[in-house]
């Protein structure tokens, strides 16, 4: 057995008798190239506390206090560091106290320095190997540690270990600390529309994430766990992803932050379906609402109409005053629309100088007071450039047969009437006839 294994270690001896001490002193300084040696179980306690060393080798019967209690309070401060005891006894009481302490070896005296060197290296190994172990665990951790993604790891229900990045966003100092506050991370989750976590509990979508295949899973978090209900509070977006720590029953669950990403889809979806000029609905938006209007109308029977609008003479706008004024009106008109209407309809500007406006809930005739009276503030409207605009609207209600495309013709076919019919007017669809209303 390679007996390099001692000299990288530090020995604690602790024996009362000067001509034991010296003797057995020499042999492990020959082994080791640090050896602490006391004369008693105070001395020796006082030494394994200010020198800290890797193996205690201890008389037991010795003056002012014995290797006994030596050993039971050394055991006290550190459950892990071997000891090995040296007597000349045959005391069962000594024994089966040993038992009890956790002494590792014992060793008879007068000492076979053959055997000696045999348990020394086994127990030198151990110590070397068990170093080894938690030197590897101790890089692990500062990998972990150092990383910007939150990371756990798991049983499946108990949370053994949390990184710094995770303890630092929710304001606890060690692991210690949050499992006497918290013990689940559930306090910090922010349960919006769609997540897999929504309703359950730490170990319920713990386990839904250990066999979710997708690897699309998101979690949304708060630093402010006691206001995480609120719709304003700052939160962060997390992508999860779950590992199985090898050789164990436990799982690594890692949480990268991409809520900057998530915030720049948010913003291109919004985008995506916004009229840049005026900041209303865009051509899309609208067809993707009417889209689940009608099939709310099928399902439930609701009433449902449109309004179509656009502004009369608008070419002569520009070419008198320049399409930036001409933006101007466009961006004007909308205003006034947008603070006439409910959050539930769905304003939309269709193309150029023509606007849509779907009523959910609203039969004809309430469509029809609401054109009316946004054909009568955009007339009383005094634009930037100084004169007026006025508007056509078309008035459409849906029935059984309509879907997309014919309920919309219906509504652009009351508003081309009212184009030809003298303009700033609104315009009904019905079948078998118009009707107008001035």
């Amino acid at each position: 057995m390679n007996s390099g294994f001692i000299d990288k270690l530090s020995i604690l001896y602790v024996e009362d008798e000067d001509a034991i001490r010296e003797r057995l002193s020499r042999f492990l300084q020959r082994r080791t190239q640090t050896l602490y040696q006391a004369a008693n179980g105070r001395e020796g306690l006082e030494m394994f506390h200010e020198y800290k060393p890797d193996i205690v080798i201890t008389d037991i019967r010795m003056p002012v206090m014995d290797g006994l209690s030596m050993a039971e309070q050394i055991r006290e401060a550190d459950h892990d560091i071997p000891i090995i005891i040296t007597t000349g006894h045959n005391d069962e009481e000594f024994f089966l106290r040993s038992i009890d302490i956790g002494i590792d070896k014992y060793v008879k005296k007068p000492i076979n320095f053959k055997e000696f060197i045999q348990i020394l290296l086994r127990t030198a190994k151990t110590v070397i190997q068990q170093k080894e172990i938690e030197a590897k665990n101790e890089f692990i951790k500062t990998v972990l540690d150092i990383n910007p993604q939150l990371i756990l790891i798991t049983d499946g229900e108990r949370i053994s270990y949390l990184n710094q990045s995770f303890l630092d966003f929710i304001g606890c100092t060690s692991i210690e600390e949050f499992s006497d506050r918290f013990g689940s991370i559930d306090y910090f989750l922010v349960e919006e529309e769609g997540s897999f976590y929504k309703n359950k509990n730490f170990a319920e979508w713990v386990n839904y994430a250990i066999k979710d295949q997708s690897g699309q899973l998101s979690v949304v978090m708060t630093k402010d766990f006691q206001n995480r209900s609120r719709e304003d509070i700052d939160k962060s977006t997390f992508m999860l992803t779950v590992n199985q720590v090898p050789s164990q029953e436990e799982w690594l669950l890692s949480f990268s932050d991409v809520t900057r990403i998530e915030e720049e889809k948010q913003l291109y979806r919004v985008l995506s379906l916004q009229d840049h000029l005026t900041g209303i609905y865009n051509r899309k938006k609208f067809y993707d609402e009417l889209s689940k209007e009608i099939d709310r109308v099928n399902r439930y029977q609701q009433k449902l109409s449109v309004i179509m609008f656009d502004v009369d003479h608008f070419k002569s706008v520009n070419d008198t005053y320049g399409h930036q004024v001409g933006d101007k009106v466009l961006q004007d008109i909308s205003q006034i629309v947008r603070r006439a209407i409910r959050k539930t309809d769905v304003f939309a500007r269709y193309g150029g100088e023509e606007f849509t406006l779907l009523m959910p809930g609203t039969h004809e005739q309430g469509a029809v007071d609401i054109a009316e009276r946004l054909r009568r503030e955009i007339e009383e409207y005094r634009f930037a450039h100084g004169g007026g605009v006025t508007c056509s609207f078309g008035v459409a209600e849906i029935d059984h047969n309509d879907d997309s495309d014919t309920f919309v013709k219906k509504a652009d076919v009351a508003l081309y009437n009212a184009k030809e019919n003298g303009r700033n007017r609104v315009e009904v669809f019905r079948t078998g006839g118009f009707s107008c209303i001035k």
